[in-house]
């Protein structure tokens, strides 16, 4: 809507998988490894902090549910360019 509002035309928008599987618990080696839902799985059962068992838990909600998702990609373009007037005043 916002967008829109301010004459931009919607190309694609869409709910990223960028960030399900982020803000985990544990080394950094260990979340490099972090590609499935499987994966999530063994590191709560490896280090089941809080963190990690809510994301456990919130995976598949955000995987039924996209507007849920942290990040909403939008790509869109100028729909059209702002004419400058020139105006004299005598």
């Amino acid at each position: 809507m916002l967008l829109r509002e301010t004459e931009f035309e919607i190309v694609k928008a869409y709910y990223s998988i960028v960030n399900d599987l982020a803000f985990i618990d544990t080394d950094p080696e260990e979340y490099l490894k972090i590609a499935s839902y499987k994966d999530l799985i063994k590191v709560a059962i490896r280090r089941p902090t809080k963190l990690n068992i809510l994301r456990l838990l919130a995976y598949p909600i955000v995987k039924l549910r996209p507007s849920l998702r942290q990040v909403i990609v939008v790509v869109a373009i100028k729909a059209r360019e702002s004419v400058m007037r020139v105006q004299e005043i005598w």
